[in-house]
């Protein structure tokens, strides 16, 4: 599992919800592939199952992650949207959106929820104290998509896919390995997210003063909440990807224009040059040894 056991309060801030309702404009207009291909038409309800990056700059972003994880990208139609494949497989996708203003980074990296119906989870979302950022819509081949926030404003999406999920295997470096929730409240989150995705809480570490507990769904581990240390960060999602090596890739993202905004005694937060924050996580650590 991945958690930070030092913390710094250089992350920075991330997308707004004018942002991520740009992004809801653009999907009205476009049809997004299938997230598998052949279809699997299975779902793994409760996981996060797909990542989209938002960026004003595509070609400078795929440039980075291309060169540090190896990711390819095929382009979609007129070319604003891109499919990440690694190791043959898609397991996320880049879309080009106006930036809010030329001077803060707003590009964000979008986590989608499997759920097994949009607009229930909606419905529930709503009474919950959460908001609609987009409304259900299906969008092509993707399937039926939504964009949520939380009560305290993590954003995120749910999906039911149209052709099944991608199928659950052993993770290889460069793959997405897990989603942690920074809030303020445990206690908002829990009961937002037991609503929304089925989830309950199982273990509760505590690492120094800051508490992290693990959802489940059907006794598997998907996720976790990590309390806030800082009053300038904003309740986010932030997705991990999987590397061999997390202090000689948080060197390469440096060399590529990245940055390193927290280390921990296991993992590493790095920005991308257009300000994307995501974490690094050994992918040779076994179940439970990052704890």
């Amino acid at each position: 599992m991945h958690f930070l056991l030092s913390l710094s309060p250089r992350l920075v801030q991330l997308a707004t919800v004018a942002l991520l309702a740009a992004l809801g404009c653009a999907a009205q207009s476009r049809s997004l592939p299938a997230l598998t291909t052949p279809a699997t038409n299975e779902h793994r309800t409760g996981e996060f199952v797909w990542f989209d990056l938002l960026v004003d700059e595509p070609a400078e972003a795929k440039t980075f992650y291309g060169k540090l994880f190896g990711w390819t990208f095929e382009p979609l139609g007129d070319g604003d949207y891109d499919t990440i494949v690694h190791a043959g497989r898609p397991i996320g996708g880049v879309i080009e959106h106006a930036p809010e203003n030329d001077t803060e980074p707003d590009d964000i990296w979008l986590p989608s929820l499997s759920v097994a119906d949009v607009d229930g989870a909606v419905k529930r979302a709503q009474s919950d104290g959460g908001a609609v950022v987009m409304e259900p819509r299906a969008v092509g081949a993707r399937g039926r998509v939504a964009i949520l926030e939380d009560p305290e404003g993590a954003t995120f999406a749910v999906m039911r896919s149209q052709a099944g999920d991608p199928a659950s295997m052993k993770a290889t470096a460069g793959d997405f390995v897990w989603v942690q929730l920074w809030s303020r409240d445990h206690e908002v989150p829990v009961r937002f997210y037991d609503d929304v995705a089925g989830w309950n809480v199982g273990e509760v570490l505590q690492h120094d003063e800051v508490e992290e507990g693990f959802f489940e769904t059907e006794g598997k581990e998907v996720a976790s909440v990590i309390e806030l240390p800082w009053n300038n960060v904003h309740p986010h999602w932030l997705p991990y990807i999987g590397v061999d090596d997390v202090d000689a890739s948080v060197e390469r993202a440096q060399e590529l224009g990245g940055r390193l905004l927290v280390r921990g005694k296991h993992v590493a937060i790095i920005q991308d040059p257009k300000g994307a924050a995501v974490g690094l996580s050994p992918i040779t650590a076994q179940e439970g040894s990052n704890r």
